[in-house]
């Protein structure tokens, strides 16, 4: 029975590129469902697309089929890669760490090809539409039962690019943290997880302290939206469990003047430092 296949993209949907992608799919694998994940990924922002893509493989069909395209060295050096995990799960797209996130979540990556079998790859491949003349076939035909051994050459496993989340820094009553995320709500994604403010001995304190550019600032913590007042930002654990500042019925990342890769600093109220 043919798999489905999760398909994550940064190409937008003002033009035509998601679509043709779909046309090869539906060719190749017309009984496959196709799961658009996002295909608002930040143009060329191959960590934020590791992420997304990771973040949402407890949520996928347990045979799926990864399909990423974040590809800025599209026409370069670099692998077209076709991933099978210990999971027996299957992921495709360029080799510049956007699919390692997902490869580690699903047991880790046992075995990997660089796509360049004629069966699979369209006659000719353009140099800058990768998504449509490799990736999108291998993905259907991983979708349909092809083996991974006859797409290409194999790789070592070792030597593939990955992606890593900076780690906060942690010291006793302070996490100096940085911007992950923010969405299309204005809400703000830290690199900072639950086991972050426990190492600080922040993970108890209803109020936090923070420096954000030298502007100091007080936000209280939350379990919800609706518990602060419309209008009011606040510091609360999110759906994927980061570390995240919101503002109920607004945007955090206006109200605090926030931008991915931006700094941010938590402390205890008064402590200093």
């Amino acid at each position: 029975m043919p798999r489905p296949i999760v398909f994550l993209s940064d190409f937008g949907l003002e033009d035509e590129f998601v679509g043709v992608c779909h046309g090869v799919l539906n060719r190749i694998a017309p009984d496959s469902r196709v799961i658009d994940l996002t295909h608002g990924v930040p143009a060329q922002d191959v960590l934020r697309g590791a992420l997304m893509l990771a973040e949402s493989i407890p949520y996928m069909p347990e045979d799926a089929v990864y399909l990423a395209v974040v590809d800025p060295g599209v026409g370069m050096a670099r692998a077209d890669l076709a991933v099978r995990t210990r999971s027996g799960n299957h992921l495709v797209g360029p080799d510049n760490g956007v699919l390692s996130l997902s490869w580690e979540r699903l047991g880790g990556a046992e075995r990997a090809v660089d796509i360049r079998s004629p069966e699979v790859t369209s006659p000719v491949v353009s140099s800058t539409f990768h998504g449509r003349d490799v990736f999108a076939p291998a993905a259907a035909h991983l979708a349909t039962g092809m083996p991974i051994e006859v797409m290409g050459p194999r790789l070592d496993t070792g030597a593939l690019v990955t992606v890593r989340v900076a780690e906060p820094h942690v010291r006793p009553g302070r996490v100096r943290a940085q911007v992950l995320d923010r969405d299309r709500f204005g809400n703000v994604q830290l690199n900072v997880r639950h086991r972050h403010l426990e190492a600080a001995a922040l993970h108890r304190v209803r109020e936090l302290e923070l420096r954000i550019s030298g502007r100091s600032r007080r936000l209280p913590r939350a379990t919800a939206f609706g518990e602060v007042e419309e209008g009011q930002c606040a510091a609360i654990f999110d759906s994927r469990g980061w570390f995240a500042l919101i503002c109920n019925g607004g945007s955090a990342a206006e109200a605090l003047g926030l931008a991915v890769g931006d700094g941010v600093v938590l402390l205890e109220p008064d402590a200093g430092g």
